[in-house]
């Protein structure tokens, strides 16, 4: 996702139904790519990234407004899936 940017918009904690085991979720903002485009989706475009279990609980209200920078893994079946993040002032 090279050029892509990302900034936080909210997150929010709550537990798993099945096993009630903590998650969390930060929904990030970013701008629709020229690929988008041609698909026909044109200004902004929300993600959600479910945090990795070490990071789970970690955010906070001024994590809002900061940019957002996924570090991606390679997870079950070759998958990639979020590995870490590092957040950072907007600029």
């Amino acid at each position: 996702m090279s050029g892509i940017r990302f900034q936080v918009l909210g997150y929010r904690n709550f537990k798993k139904k099945s096993d009630n085991s903590p998650l969390t979720v930060v929904t990030v903002a970013s701008q629709c790519t020229p690929a988008d485009n041609e698909r026909g989706n044109f200004g902004m475009r929300v993600t959600d990234f479910f945090l990795p279990d070490a990071k789970v609980g970690t955010l906070d209200a001024s994590c809002v407004g900061q940019e957002f920078i996924p570090a991606y893994e390679i997870g079950a079946f070759g998958k990639p899936r979020l590995g870490d993040f590092e957040l950072k002032a907007w600029k």
